[in-house]
């Protein structure tokens, strides 16, 4: 009886665990609404009082741009993005963009997505995240969407997943974005960073393009791009 008694209370620990950490379904959304608050607040950290237009992050009026080529459900954009592993856009964010020295341009490139869940819900994710960037928020929507980004073999992207992400934004009119991802002009920008891509001769995200004020490129060392990285093809462009 004893036996019984233990395994009983382990599987109830184990349930209380689950749920007080707030565990996802659908593929990382978070349900737990302190949770969802601490992870935006984490966002608007690194990103309140940087300006936003459309997919560009910082000084419109900056020398240097640095393109980010991405796809919102490939695991080592969100490594890059997120700062694991070595990853350096957090820090090249806080100290070459928040200063205005750099812009970053982000562009869609269907990677992860296209291997597992194709075309169609990829042109749907990235359309959404530039939906919100019709609001100036594209880079708080791509942030989260990193941030809560689930296994890319599961096929958690959904209505419900993106719609889930826009609800944690406070200052995103959801009206608004939801009849903005209708805009054919933005499935158009995303099927034209493809094209891009493409031209460029891509072959993986997240691709990272330093570009100087005289339009010298250059890309920055692959894999997950670490913070030295990208200062370095700022250098050779500079």
């Amino acid at each position: 009886m004893l036996g019984g008694v233990l395994v009983v209370a382990v599987a109830v620990i184990a349930v209380a665990i689950a749920i007080s950490a707030g565990g996802s379904s659908g593929g990382g959304l978070i349900k737990n609404q302190h949770t969802a608050s601490q992870t935006y607040g984490q966002v608007n950290s690194l990103l309140a009082g940087i300006p936003q237009t459309g997919t560009t992050l910082g000084n419109p009026n900056a020398k240097l741009t640095m393109y980010y080529f991405g796809d919102l459900e490939c695991p080592i954009c969100r490594a890059f993005t997120l700062g694991i592993d070595g990853g350096g856009l957090s820090q090249f964010i806080k100290n070459d963009v928040r200063t205005g020295k750099v812009k970053i341009i982000y562009r869609s490139f269907c990677t992860a997505t296209c291997n597992n869940s194709g075309q169609t819900v990829f042109n749907e994710q990235q359309v959404a995240a530039y939906a919100a960037g019709q609001q100036h928020l594209f880079w708080d929507y791509a942030e989260l969407f990193y941030h809560e980004q689930g296994d890319e073999t599961t096929h958690y992207v959904n209505a419900t997943f993106l719609d889930g992400l826009a609800k944690q934004i406070p200052g995103l009119n959801l009206a608004k974005w939801q009849t903005d991802q209708k805009d054919p002009a933005l499935l158009s920008q995303v099927e034209g960073d493809e094209q891009e891509a493409s031209r460029l001769g891509l072959d993986g995200t997240p691709t990272l393009i330093a570009k100087g004020p005289t339009g010298k490129e250059t890309e920055a060392a692959g894999g997950i791009p670490t913070y030295a990285a990208l200062q370095q093809a700022i250098k050779q462009v500079t």
